[in-house]
């Protein structure tokens, strides 16, 4: 069975990664912490990049976080949460690879 969407590995990293590049404040934060990584010049930097992502992601949606929130944000936060589904499907990897080759590509 494949389970490719979108061309991504699965509907939640697709979803993931939709999010990761519309939420304005989101993406700026991202791209941020991925030229700064860029800039370490570590091997693999991906990985240290999709651990940012994942924990990210995870302290967004995380329930307190959620119900703290101002109603507006809160209501964003539900949607971004029902939209990506299971954050242990998301293939943190393949969004922070391509997150990085496009800083290489632009710079």
């Amino acid at each position: 069975m494949c389970e490719e969407y979108n061309g991504w590995t699965n509907r939640e990293t697709w979803a993931a990664n939709l999010w990761i590049d519309n939420e304005r404040g989101l993406y700026e934060a991202v791209q941020e912490e991925a030229e700064r990584i860029a800039k370490t010049g570590i091997s693999f930097a991906y990985v240290e990049l999709a651990h940012y992502l994942e924990e990210t992601i995870e302290e967004l949606l995380d329930m307190e976080e959620v119900l703290s929130a101002p109603p507006a944000q809160r209501k964003e936060l539900i949607s971004m949460s029902k939209d990506i589904g299971s954050l242990y499907r998301v293939n943190w990897s393949e969004i922070a690879k391509n997150i990085m080759n496009e800083i290489e590509v632009s710079a």
